[in-house]
Formats: structure tokens, C-alpha cells, sequence
């Protein structure tokens, strides 16, 4: 088994509720690979008109 660390950005549109954001983060790395460990790093505000946010979350992942 190979472990990778990666660092992953999201957008975090504004129509997820925050109670639904595990789920969200979860559902869209899974598709990266066998997910074993990640956190949020990061959250930043977009700059465009939809209210958007940016997360960066660090990812460890089994190949």
C-alpha cells in the first residue's frame, strides 16, 4: 500500500449548508482514492458574485 499527500481545493458553493459540508468533502475526495485522513486548511472567500468559498484541505490518500 502507497500513502500520498496531496493538497486539494474545493469550491464550497453557498447552496451546502454547513451541517452538509463533511458529507460534500467526503463525497468529492473518494473519488481521488481511498481516503484515509484529510482537514481543512484553509477557507477563503471568492471574489465572484455567487458568495463561493475556497477550501484548501490537506488529504492523505492509499494507492
Amino acid at each position: 500500500m502507497k500513502l500520498s499527500s496531496v493538497d486539494y481545493y474545493l469550491n464550497w458553493p453557498i447552496s451546502i449548508k454547513l451541517k452538509n459540508l463533511r458529507k460534500f468533502i467526503i463525497a468529492n475526495l473518494e473519488k481521488k482514492g481511498d481516503l484515509i485522513r484529510w482537514s481543512i486548511v484553509d477557507i477563503q472567500d471568492s471574489i465572484d458574485s455567487f458568495g463561493t468559498k475556497k477550501l484548501k484541505i490537506k488529504v492523505v490518500l492509499a494507492n
